[in-house]
Parts: structure tokens; sequence; C-alpha cells
């Protein structure tokens, strides 16, 4: 073979040499993109995962922030709802006394105007059960008043330094010939009056 043509067998062979190079290194090329791209989707993936954690850690803290700001209100109004309550039942407590003190003033006076009710019936009672009385027993010219006899009875006891409170009964007995009245007070004491 001539020179040229080995050379140019030379060049085919070598030129299929640098094709077949070329090729297997775009497959070595292509195989280290596909890598590169798994690599990369990888990362996008552990992107897209930390960004979805973070989402959801924010997520988390605005729920937090929201129930805290929601307790906070819960509380907020509790503290509300309780001044109310304790102003109400000072005003309920207030009514009541004021009340109670209506009443009772009114139940005082009522029971004024019932004892004074009742003293005037007693007063019309003790007239009513005594009627006005008058004994005299006359004897050799006297006339000797029953009702002052009594009277002196009354006397004769409390200056003795007895109470007139426990005298509770007298019986009298006027003798016209010994010209003297008997008394016997409580059943107890005796004693005698000239006549």
């Amino acid at each position: 073979m001539s020179n040229v043509q080995k050379k140019s067998s030379a060049s085919k062979a070598a030129s299929a040499a640098k094709v077949k190079a070329a090729g297997t290194a775009a497959k070595a090329a292509e195989k280290k993109t596909a890598t590169v791209k798994a690599a990369v989707k990888a990362e996008e993936t552990k992107a897209a995962v930390k960004a979805a954690e973070t989402k959801a850690a924010v997520k988390a803290a605005e729920t937090k922030a929201a129930v805290k700001a929601a307790e906070t209100k819960a509380a907020v109004k509790a503290e509300e709802t309780k001044a109310a309550v304790k102003a109400e039942a000072a005003k309920v407590e207030t009514s009541v006394k004021k009340a109670a003190a209506d009443v009772k003033s009114a139940a005082e006076t009522t029971v004024k105007k019932a004892e004074k009710k009742v003293a005037t019936v007693k007063k019309a009672a003790a007239k009513a059960a005594a009627p006005d009385q008058y004994v005299a027993v006359q004897f050799a010219g006297k006339d000797i008043d029953v009702a002052g006899l009594f009277d002196q009875v009354k006397e004769n006891w409390k200056e003795e330094g007895r109470k007139a409170a426990d005298l509770k009964k007298i019986n009298l007995y006027i003798n016209t010939d010994d010209n003297t009245a008997y008394y016997v007070v409580n059943d107890d004491v005796k004693g005698q009056i000239t006549l």
C-alpha cells in the first residue's frame, strides 16, 4: 500500500478512535450530568423538605402565638367578668342592706304603733273592768270609806319598807264593835287600822 493509503487508513483509524473516544467521553459526560442532575434533584428535594419544615415551624409558632393571644384574651375577659361580678355583688349587698334597714324601720314603726294601741286597749279594758265603786260602812254616826281603808293598808305596807309590787292580795275585815278594821296581806302579814 501506498503511503497515502496508509495515511488515509491511519487517519481514518485515528478519526474513528477520536469518534469512539468522543462517544465514550459523551457517555461519561451524560453519566456525570445524570449524576449531577440527581444530586441537584436531591438538593432541591432537601431544600423543599427544609422549606416545608420551616413553613410548618412558622405555622406552629403562629398557632402558638394565636393560642397564647386567645388565652390572654380569655384571662383578661375572666378578670373583667370577675370585676363585673364583684361590682354587681357590691350593688346587691348595698341594696339588701338598704332594704333590710327599710324593713327594720317599718317594723319598728309598726311595733310602736301596735304598742300604743295595746296600751290604749289596756287602759280602756282597765277602765271597763274596774267601774267606779264606792263602799261605805255607816255605824254610830260615822261614814267609813272602804276604798280609803285599802289605800291605808297599802301605805302601811310601804312604810314597813316593802315594795308596792310585792303586794298581791289584801283581805279586809271591818269590826264595828271594836271600831277597827283588820287586814291580812298576801295571806301572811296581818295588821289593823283604827276607824
